[in-house]
């Protein structure tokens, strides 16, 4: 009964409310329903763009790979993308899940929620946020400029009319010598660089598309982090690299990927023993990728990462024959090169004060030093009582209260760039130590020394990969499930699966 009186006042109160209310209270029900919209967009989107690599047809491992995301990101993502566009799960007879998403799966989802939809729109007025913010601080220059050297120009101008009032119209007002009749000899010269086109003119470089405010703000603020996608692409190309040697490698390799110790105590090509490395550096990539340490028979310490060694397709069991063939070649008593690409390091930018031009940099200076002499010499003509009459006689006195920001502006026009000149100096020496640990790790898998050799060897034929084919699927979400008999045997098939993890 209680049910009904609340299933009766709901029918009543959406009567009440029409048709609207039905159509919001349906909308508000449809966007909390929409599983995507609660992912991490930076997720989602990695996810989505691995899976179109994959055909739309992709397990967990193989899209955490290609994304560069963590095993437990890449399968929360899909179980959602999967629940919104309708995809088809597929259950090889392994216990592997293979995500089946349908021909323009994210446009789907994106019509399902508003939220989605407009985050593209968020996204472009971020970026317009961000460039009027950038506009407007090197405007702000201008209009610091403009405002002083009318208020100097005014008190000046005031305090000579009434000097040559005392005087009986004969000579002239001169405060600190140099701006005789209020003028200022040195303007005309100095109001050339507030011509953007002048600095574009002095750089010289058709490529560049910065205009002078935003060189403004870029001398004083710099320019953002140069490495905010560095990990992103750097777990993206190591997840790549381990899926295609076999999902199995060695620290030396993953050392040119990761944060290895620096100054030759995890790199070293001298001795017997080849490359050494302290392993400790790889504990990021294998809770990452779900990576777990393995010995071979011959003692070398590899590394295995059991989801990257599966893929959906067509085909069915493979081994890298291209790669290992030639490590299978040299343990039969050949003599091949090992047949193993060295990855490429992945190296990181340094900080660069300012990417605005050198022509854009020095007007910025010149202008900037202008405004900080000319605040200087209005906070200076303010400090008497005099000129302070001046002002607020001539409706200025607002100038007065203005001139602390003015101040602010000034003196950080400066002092911003010289901090972080000396935090860039810090970060950039940290950032060459950890590019030069990676490159010696490249660099000494380019020229391998025996020891080494063999351990590459080692892992090339311990690489194996699985491809989930359509034969191997034994259950499909889009195709009725078959008798008991049929379903007995898939538990059995799927509890024996996970017996043998």
């Amino acid at each position: 009964p209680t049910r009904q009186r609340r299933r009766a006042t709901t029918a009543a109160a959406a009567a009440r409310g029409g048709g609207g209310g039905n159509f919001l209270e349906a909308a508000v029900t449809r966007e909390l329903g929409v599983q995507s919209a609660r992912l991490d967009p930076s997720v989602r989107e990695r996810v989505e763009e691995a899976v179109e690599a994959s055909r739309r047809r992709a397990v967990v491992g193989e899209v955490a790979a290609r994304a560069g995301v963590k095993l437990a990101e890449a399968e929360e993502a899909l179980k959602a993308l999967a629940y919104d566009s309708g995809a088809v799960l597929e259950v090889s007879s392994e216990g592997d899940v293979v995500y089946a998403f349908p021909v323009g799966f994210r446009a789907a989802i994106r019509n399902k929620s508003l939220a989605l939809r407009a985050l593209p729109v968020l996204r472009s007025a971020g970026r317009a946020g961000a460039w009027a913010v950038r506009v407007t601080f090197g405007a702000a220059l201008f209009a610091s400029i403009a405002i002083t050297v009318f208020a100097i120009t005014v008190l000046l101008a005031s305090a000579n009319s009434r000097d040559n009032d005392r005087r009986g119209g004969g000579g002239s007002f001169s405060y600190g010598g140099g701006y005789g009749g209020g003028g200022f000899g040195w303007w005309p010269n100095v109001w050339i660089w507030t011509d953007p086109g002048y600095s574009r003119a002095a750089q010289r470089d058709p490529r560049e598309e910065m205009s002078f405010p935003e060189a403004i703000f870029s001398f004083v603020f710099g320019d953002g982090d140069p490495n905010a996608g560095f990990d992103e692409a750097r777990w993206r190309a190591l997840g790549q690299f381990i899926q295609d040697r076999g999902g199995v490698v060695t620290a030396e390799e993953m050392a040119a990927f990761l944060d290895p110790p620096p100054d030759g105590g995890s790199v070293s090509t001298s001795g017997a023993s080849g490359l050494e490395v302290d392993d400790s550096f790889v504990l990021p990539a294998l809770l990452r990728f779900g990576g777990e340490p393995l010995v071979d028979e011959s003692g070398h310490l590899l590394y295995s990462f059991p989801s990257l060694q599966k893929r959906a397709g067509s085909g069915g069991r493979r081994e890298f024959a291209g790669r290992l063939g030639a490590a299978r070649a040299a343990a039969e008593g050949a003599a091949p090169e090992v047949a193993t690409r060295p990855p490429a390091p992945a190296l990181e930018a340094e900080w660069l004060q300012s990417a605005a031009s050198l022509g854009q940099t020095v007007g910025a200076v010149a202008l900037g030093g202008v405004n900080v002499a000319a605040v200087w010499f209005l906070a200076d003509l303010l400090s008497e009582p005099t000129m302070r009459m001046y002002a607020a006689q001539q409706g200025l006195g607002w100038i007065a209260a203005l001139l602390p920001f003015l101040q602010l502006y000034a003196g950080a026009f400066f002092t911003i760039p010289a901090v972080r000149w000396v935090v860039n100096q810090a970060r950039n020496a940290r950032i060459a130590q950890r590019n030069a640990a990676r490159e010696t790790a490249a660099d000494a898998l380019s020229a391998p020394l025996p020891r080494l050799r063999a351990k590459l060897d080692a892992a090339r034929r311990a690489g194996v990969q699985k491809v989930i084919a359509a034969r191997d699927i034994v259950f499909s979400s889009d195709k009725e499930v078959g008798g008991e008999q049929e379903l007995a045997e898939f538990d059995r098939r799927l509890q024996g699966q996970r017996k043998g993890k």
